[in-house]
């Protein structure tokens, strides 16, 4: 039976027939699951089965009355209409016969949706937020890009840039209306080209995707959100399944071309269920929106009794604690500090790298941009590390924080970048120079605590900030801790006590400016109460933030470009902290480990004679 509703499922989400639209209307049972869903609220309200959550479809109609405030939709350029392009051309044969053949199919479709064209434009309020609203509609020539629907797509963009508010565009079909030939390929970029105008006023631009999205709008403007979601299951790509399957050199995945097959190729940045939909997306609009300013009221937390920090403890304790199982992770940290976070996936290159988390929304009433590596549930001795995927998920973050001046967190926790083949292949360096270049210029307020592992160049490049924070318990290293061991020893057995020379704690950095605070942890650290220490780490982060944010953009990153320039000059305590750490590295380089110099004394004893 299982496999039986998997092959449904397969087969409705591939259909193209305009019938398809329809399928959902008053049914008694799910197509998929064969559950009642004749009296169900969520059938009816949002035609999606409660026990599968399959979503059927739409029309542009009940789109926007499921996402509008209610009575605030109004419609624009309604009474815009197609002509048969075709006709102008002295070469198109059967003029008359083909007009009257594009006229007829127009009229049917306008008489069975009650649409004057394939796309709805207007403006509306969701959650509060105003916006310009542009929907296709599959029921109507399979949503096609016409030159009206292009047309009113650009007006649309035209209007939000002049008004100055944020658009949404919910899109269902979008193939090439072949009735007009090249024209209608030309309104990729009338809409691309408009799109940028709205770019161009900073204001939010959010795509939804639905079941199918395909064709000229997903290749154009579609494809150009700042934000892109997409309901789950729906088709979604350039070429249709057809088409697809006949160019494959091998058989067709069952997942293919879904929402979930692009969200795992790091192509969407996330699936949202339809009847979540309204509220991410007032979430999401008022976070993004420029005009509205932070909910900042008054709320802003005054230092509190810090934890008694030591003076120098052990690294040996101090690695054991900031490498324990149960160390809170990035995610954690994000999902207890930051309020109505939403997650944002992908590169829109290749993959989603998991290893490093990010998104938006609310500290203490702050609008955020936070990000964070996350440690892995691995074996013992295993790494973690971070992907170049992971770093161009991070420059996205950056860009969206950059355009809608949003401030940035940043945690850091890895062990390194991944040292593979794979990841030189992916471009492990450029990834990692143009995140460092980024953090360097962005301009608007960063905090960086380190909150685990700070292991070499993969932790600096989320760690050029304006305040750089260190919890007591986590250490940073100018390489991965184990290619230090393996690079010197070549024997791993050794890697965790000839490392740890190398390795700084929050005491270290301090001493070294290499940090600006230490933040306090639990006595015997971090995972032994996680609450305590994400109010600890959420208090020190603002702080911090209410000081920056007086700063305006310029000033940020002239001296964010000091802090790093005047890195490495010699103080006091710096002189005497490099002259312990090269003390040190000689004292292993040219000894070498203990197994060496025993054979080096045992040879020496045998050369001599009478020994």
């Amino acid at each position: 039976m299982r496999n039986l509703s998997e092959l449904l499922v397969h087969l409705l989400r591939r259909s193209t027939t305009l019938d398809r639209i329809y399928l959902s209307v008053l049914r008694d049972r799910c197509l998929v699951c064969e559950e009642a869903i004749s009296d169900a609220p969520q059938y009816l309200t949002y035609r999606l089965c409660p026990h599968c959550r399959f979503h059927y479809s739409l029309t542009a109609r009940e789109r926007i009355e499921l996402l509008a405030d209610k009575g605030s939709y109004r419609e624009t350029n309604r009474s815009i209409t197609s002509l048969y392009p075709l006709s102008f051309s002295s070469r198109a044969p059967s003029k008359d016969e083909g007009e009257g053949l594009y006229a007829s199919r127009l009229s049917r479709d306008q008489t069975r949706t009650g649409l004057t064209e394939a796309a709805v434009t207007g403006r509306c309020t969701i959650a509060g937020n105003k916006v310009m609203l542009v929907v296709l509609d599959f029921g109507f020539m399979g949503g096609s890009m016409g030159t009206v629907v292009g047309e009113k797509v650009a007006l649309a963009f035209e209007s939000a840039a002049k008004s100055e508010c944020p658009l949404v565009a919910l899109v269902s079909g979008g193939g090439v209306r072949i009735q007009e030939g090249v024209l209608s390929l030309m309104q990729m970029a009338k809409t691309v080209a408009a799109a940028n105008q709205l770019r161009e006023k900073q204001f939010p631009f959010i795509v939804v995707l639905s079941n199918p999205a395909t064709g000229q709008a997903y290749a154009s403007f579609a494809n150009l959100g700042d934000l892109i979601f997409a309901e789950p299951g729906s088709l979604i790509g350039l070429a249709p399944m057809k088409t697809l399957r006949e160019a494959s050199k091998r058989p067709i995945p069952m997942d293919a071309h879904t929402a979930e097959a692009h969200l795992n190729h790091g192509l969407l940045d996330n699936v949202v269920d339809r009847e979540e939909l309204r509220e991410k997306l007032g979430t999401v609009l008022d976070i993004l929106n420029p005009q509205h300013n932070n909910r900042t009221d008054g709320r802003r937390s005054r230092k509190p009794a810090m934890a008694e920090i030591e003076d120098g403890p052990e690294v040996e304790r101090v690695l054991e604690i900031a490498r324990h199982p149960e160390r809170p992770s990035a995610s954690t940290y994000i999902r207890s500090i930051v309020d109505s976070f939403i997650e944002l996936r992908g590169d829109r290159v290749s993959a989603d790298d998991r290893t490093i988390v990010g998104g938006l929304g609310y500290l203490k009433g702050e609008r955020v941009v936070i990000m964070g590596q996350e440690r892995t549930k691995s074996l013992a001795g295993e790494m973690y590390h971070t992907y170049p995927e992971g770093f161009r998920k991070a420059r996205r973050l950056i860009n969206l924080a950059a355009r809608f001046k949003l401030p940035i967190i940043t945690l850091i926790d890895t062990q390194g970048a991944h040292p593979g083949l794979e990841s030189e292949e992916q471009g492990m360096g450029n990834a990692i120079a143009t995140t460092l270049s980024l953090m360097a210029e962005v301009p608007t307020p960063v905090v960086s605590v380190i909150v685990g592992e700070g292991g070499s160049e993969a932790a600096l490049a989320l760690g050029i900030a304006d305040s750089i924070l260190m919890q007591q318990y986590a250490i940073y290293s100018p390489i991965s801790l184990g290619q230090t061991a393996s690079r010197l020893y070549r024997n791993p057995s050794r890697q965790r006590e000839e490392a740890q020379p190398l390795i700084l704690t929050a005491q270290d950095c301090k001493e070294l400016g290499i940090v600006d605070e230490i933040v306090g942890e639990p006595e015997k650290g971090a995972h032994t109460n996680p609450q305590e220490a994400a109010q600890e780490l959420q208090q020190a982060i603002v702080r911090q933030l209410a000081e920056l944010t007086k700063t305006s953009p310029g000033k940020l990153v002239k001296n964010r470009y000091k802090k790093f320039r005047n890195m490495g000059e010699y103080t006091s305590h710096s002189q005497a902290a490099v002259r312990r750490e090269v003390s040190l590295l000689q004292h292993i380089v040219l000894k070498g480990p203990p197994e060496k110099k025993a054979k080096s004394r045992r040879r020496a004893k045998e050369e001599v004679p009478g020994s």
